[in-house]
């Protein structure tokens, strides 16, 4: 466990806040990608059931790879903001609460 220049071991240093923001936004880009891509895939064969569209032997929907791409792309970018934003306001709390204003 680290401590920074006041002694408190709970808040992290910010070399440390670093890494663990470049880890955590490499392995949700990757997750959001994957899932992303697998609720476009999930849309389009609801949106081709509407349309009465009868994809081929063996596939989940017609045009699938273009829902698949848009749905990747738009997980493997939300999923790692999200998660940043939600650690970085985790990060202000603990500064706000540790830090000591006399």
């Amino acid at each position: 466990m680290t401590t920074n220049s006041a002694g408190d071991p709970q808040t992290p240093l910010p070399e440390d806040r670093v890494g663990r923001n470049i880890g955590v936004g490499c392995f949700t880009f990757f997750i959001g990608g994957v899932s992303g891509a697998m609720v476009g895939v999930g849309i389009g064969k609801l949106l081709g059931f509407f349309a009465r569209c009868t994809p081929m032997a063996g596939l989940p929907a017609c045009e699938w790879w273009v829902y698949a791409g848009y749905g990747g792309a738009v997980g493997a970018i939300t999923l790692p903001i999200l998660a940043l934003w939600r650690l970085r306001r985790a990060d202000r709390a603990a500064d706000a609460a540790s830090s000591d204003r006399g």
